[in-house]
């Protein structure tokens, strides 16, 4: 029986880009996709997976989310997180919580393909902790888009929140980070890399 992998992103260009690309790299293997909507949890877990490679940021699922409770069901499956963000915000928080590998967008799609390769050999990415793993995944979501100059209304649609909610993070986040205002958070953001 062939062996399949999944790939879930909410943008059919990515989606098919995708499944282009590693079909190509590993012509012996099938490779489906999925939009990461509603029974995604269903869908990684409920194949047998050779990899799955996980949209960080989905309508309505929160990425690093979906691979914790993957991990949990079905264990034995590599997921590569796959995501707009940069590896200095989110390559740790997605490694402890269980991903293979963290791939930004922004890299050359090698990097994925060999990834991928890595995670088929049983080999997961190590990296070292940054310093600002005492923020959630969603407060460093809402950190990047406010350092890159994004309205609440902007960072609400987004993210599928609230606008009010955008304003608690805001303000969360100051109070974490013992900082005073947002000239202060995009300087933080900037120093540690998170708005890149």
């Amino acid at each position: 029986m062939m062996l399949q992998g999944l790939v879930v992103d909410d943008h059919p260009i990515v989606r098919e880009g995708l499944k282009s690309l590693l079909e190509k790299a590993f012509p012996s293997m099938a490779v489906m996709t999925s939009s990461g909507s509603n029974g995604l949890l269903k869908e990684v877990c409920g194949h047998r997976w050779a990899f799955v490679v996980l949209d960080i940021s989905l309508p309505g699922h929160n990425g690093l989310d979906i691979l914790k409770q993957a991990k949990n069901c079905c264990p034995g499956t590599p997921i590569l997180i796959f995501s707009l963000f940069s590896e200095e915000q989110y390559a740790d928080r997605a490694l402890r919580a269980g991903a293979v590998a963290y791939v930004s967008k922004d890299r050359a799609p090698s990097n994925l393909v060999d990834a991928v390769k890595a995670a088929l050999r049983g080999e997961a990415t190590r990296r070292a902790p940054v310093g600002h793993l005492k923020l959630s995944d969603r407060e460093v979501q809402v950190l990047s888009l406010l350092a890159r100059g994004m309205k609440r209304l902007d960072i609400s649609r987004t993210l599928c929140i609230n606008e009010k909610t955008v304003s608690t993070y805001k303000t969360r986040l100051l109070q974490k980070l013992g900082l005073r205002n947002l000239v202060d958070l995009v300087r933080y953001a900037v120093d540690e890399h998170i708005a890149d």
